[in-house]
C-alpha cells in the first residue's frame, strides 16, 4: 500500500517513509493516519510504503533510491532500521542519502543511542531541521547492521524474543532471558581481534556500534555510533549463580567492573568455529554463507543519520 501527498518531478525532494505496520506488536500500523496528518501539517512532500514481509524494507529502499529518492525514513524498530540500512548500503548511493528514524518498534535500541523521541510530532520536527550526523555501520559478508552484533548467550535471548509475540520492549527480553537461563551453556570458538587470538570458553561476545541492545541492556555502555570503532564485550564462562548476580548490572553498564567481563575495541574481528554459533544483529537472526569462518568489520561514518541538532556525541 502506498500513500502519496502529491507527485513531484524531483524525487530527490520527496521524503520516503517506510513503515513496518507490524512493529511494536502492531501498534505502528495504527499510527499511520497520525503520521500522514502530521506530515501534511508540517507541509512535507512525501510518499509512504508499508512493508509486506521480512526483508521487504530492504527492497523498498533500494528501489526508491534507484528512482532518485534521497530522503528515507524508517518508521518501526531495530529490525526495520536494519533492513533499510542494508538497502541503502546495497544501493551504492549511501553518501547521497539522508536517513531518518521515527522509533515505533519494540526495543528501539538504536534510537536510544541518540535520544530519539517516540512521539511522531517530535520526530517529524527533527526531520525538518535535517541536521545530519555521519554514523558507522557494521558489515558481515554481504549483510549490514548498525547497532549490535552478538554471539552466544545474548543471541539465544534474541532468538527466544523472536518467539514471544505477546510481549514488547524490555519485558519481552526479560522473559526471553529467563528462557535462555534454563539451558545455560558456554561457547568455544577462536576470536581474532586486530590480529590477537582469544581462545577460551565464553558466555557471550557482543560487538557494539551502539551502547544498548535487547531493549535496554548496556553490554557496551561506552560505545558511540560515530567513533569509527566497535566496543566489544566479552563475558567469560560463568556458573548460573554468578550470572544471576552479574546480569542486573548490565542494565546500568556496571557489569564491566566484574573480573569475568572484558571490554575491547577493534575495527575488524575474525571468528573461526567448528560448530555453528547462535548469532544475531539488530534483533534479527541472520543466516551466513559460511557460519564457520566469518569476519565482522566496521565501516566508519557511512550512513547520514538525521538527529537532534545539539546532541553531544
Amino acid at each position: 500500500m502506498k500513500y502519496t501527498k502529491k507527485i513531484l518531478k524531483k524525487k530527490v525532494d520527496t521524503w520516503l517513509f517506510i513503515v513496518n505496520s507490524t512493529a511494536g506488536q502492531g501498534k505502528t500500523g495504527k499510527k499511520i493516519n497520525t503520521l500522514v496528518n502530521t506530515l501534511n501539517r508540517h507541509k512535507f512532500d512525501f510518499e509512504i510504503e508499508l512493508t509486506k514481509a521480512p526483508k521487504h524494507a530492504t527492497k523498498i529502499a533500494r528501489d526508491y533510491i534507484k528512482k532518485g529518492f534521497r530522503k528515507i525514513v524508517a518508521v518501526g524498530g531495530d529490525g526495520t532500521i536494519n533492513e533499510i540500512i542494508t538497502g541503502i548500503m546495497l544501493s551504492g548511493k549511501a553518501e547521497d542519502v539522508i536517513f531518518g528514524i521515527v522509533p515505533k518498534g519494540g526495543g528501539n535500541d538504536f534510537a536510544r543511542n541518540l535520544h530519539f523521541p517516540h512521539k511522531i510530532d517530535k520526530s517529524i520536527k527533527i526531520l525538518e531541521k535535517k541536521y545530519v550526523l555521519p554514523v558507522d555501520v557494521g558489515k558481515i559478508e554481504d549483510q549490514y547492521f548498525i547497532n549490535a552484533f552478538g554471539i552466544g548467550f545474548d543471541a539465544k535471548v534474541a532468538a527466544n524474543a523472536c518467539k514471544l509475540r505477546l510481549l514488547n520492549g524490555l519485558p519481552r527480553y526479560l522473559v526471553a532471558l529467563m528462557m535462555a537461563l534454563i539451558n545455560l551453556k558456554s561457547y568455544n570458538f577462536k576470536l581474532i581481534i586486530d590480529g590477537v587470538l582469544i581462545d577460551k570458553p565464553v558466555l557471550l561476545v557482543s560487538f557494539g556500534n551502539g551502547f544498548s541492545t535487547g531493549g535496554g541492556f548496556l553490554l557496551t555502555p561506552d560505545a558511540k555510533v560515530n567513533d569509527g570503532i566497535f566496543d566489544i564485550c566479552i563475558i567469560d564462562k560463568v556458573k548460573l549463580f554468578r550470572l544471576l548476580k552479574l546480569l542486573p548490572t548490565v542494565l546500568t553498564g556496571k557489569h564491566i567492573n566484574y573480573p569475568e567481563v572484558e571490554i575491547k575495541q577493534a575495527k575488524i574481528i575474525e571468528i573461526k568455529t567448528e560448530k555453528k554459533l547462535p548469532i544475531y544483529y539488530d534483533g534479527e537472526l541472520p543466516r551466513l554463507k559460511d557460519p564457520y569462518n566469518f569476519k565482522i568489520e566496521l565501516i566508519p561514518q557511512k550512513i547520514n543519520l538525521i538527529c537532534k541538532e545539539f546532541i553531544e556525541y
